[in-house]
């Protein structure tokens, strides 16, 4: 696994955790969990769409040269 995939992998692991704390807060009946959950989910979500666009643009930069 190279060093992009394991960038990846950790964002979708941060956004499956952001889930899993959102879940256990509606479980729980805990507002909030619910919120964290969400925000954690955003979060690793955000990072992984930035650094895709990132990557795709430097894979475009070095394509042009």
């Amino acid at each position: 696994m190279n060093e992009k995939q394991k960038l990846f992998k950790n964002q979708l692991q941060l956004a499956g955790l952001g889930v899993v704390i959102g879940v256990f807060g509606l479980i729980e009946k805990n507002t909030p969990c619910i919120v964290i959950g969400a925000c954690i989910f955003l979060y690793g979500l955000f990072r992984l769409l930035f650094f895709k666009k990132l990557f795709n643009k430097i894979e475009k930069d070095d394509s042009n040269e």
